[in-house]
């Protein structure tokens, strides 16, 4: 196709208009998407705080291969339990080969301890705010007023004892605050007739100094196999509550008591 001059020079007006229009749309949605910077001027990521070592740190700072999973991003995954938990952590796996509180096996990488037999110990530790969980089927409640998720892959031995050969599953939940008064509730009903009930309420009982969090959830299915004689299987009834109270010593340190109960 031939093009004279006169078309040449309107086509590349035109394109210096269309650089000029698009130029400051690009530069706004970069200062979007950029990071704040700080005081030097270089990007700043924001700061993810694990205990994967046993003490707070920057997950940047942790030489160990760990994910952690804020609340929020579990509620938005609909991760209510460990059971689907592997849709945020593809390293993370759990199947059952029996009945839920004997029968479940965790897996990291790939690895962990085969079988059903409840003599078995599992190659991954599961833990909840730092107490080790004895058998897997324990964690199975729902993931109530939780801080986040911590899945450490590799031998975690050294720090959180035997039973960690594969890797552990470290659970933290909300501490009590001093100072205010919060709470949530919520509700879910499903098919199969499944409903879901979580609340929760923080009490400052001395300001800065003592406080007190309370919280529960009730998750109750019907099941979705009937057997020949009318049995249904694999339903759920599982109750939690959740009682914390913290006590802020100052630079002599604080002490937190919690108190769980549930039911697989």
């Amino acid at each position: 196709m031939h093009i004279n001059q006169h078309s040449a020079r309107w086509l590349l007006a035109g394109a210096s208009a269309l650089a000029l229009a698009v130029s400051p749309a690009l530069a706004s949605a970069q200062e979007q998407a950029e990071p704040d910077a700080g005081e030097d001027g270089a990007s700043q990521l924001p700061t993810i705080i694990v205990s994967a070592t046993r003490r707070a740190n920057d997950v940047q700072d942790v030489p160990i291969a760990v994910t952690a999973i804020s609340a929020q991003a579990l509620d938005r995954a609909g991760v209510a339990d460990i059971t689907t938990l592997d849709t945020v952590v593809p390293s993370f796996n759990l199947n059952a080969s029996g009945t839920t509180t004997g029968g479940i096996t965790l897996r990291i990488r790939g690895i962990g301890t085969t079988g059903n037999n409840a003599g078995l110990e599992s190659a991954v530790g599961v833990f909840l705010d730092g107490v080790y969980l004895s058998r897997p089927g324990v964690a199975l409640g729902d993931l109530l007023d939780i801080e986040r998720v911590e899945v450490l892959r590799g031998p975690q031995g050294t720090l959180f004892g035997r039973n960690t050969s594969a890797g552990a599953l470290d659970i933290r939940t909300r501490k009590p605050r001093l100072d205010r008064v919060e709470g949530f509730a919520n509700a879910t009903y499903g098919n199969l007739n499944l409903v879901n009930l979580q609340a929760g309420i923080n009490l400052p009982l001395v300001t800065d100094k003592v406080g007190v969090r309370l919280a529960g959830s009730v998750r109750d299915r019907d099941g979705y196999i009937t057997g020949p004689t009318g049995v249904e299987s694999n339903s759920i009834e599982r109750p939690v509550l959740r009682g914390q109270m913290l006590f802020d010593f100052g630079s002599a340190g604080d002490l937190r008591l919690i108190g769980n109960y549930t039911e697989g």
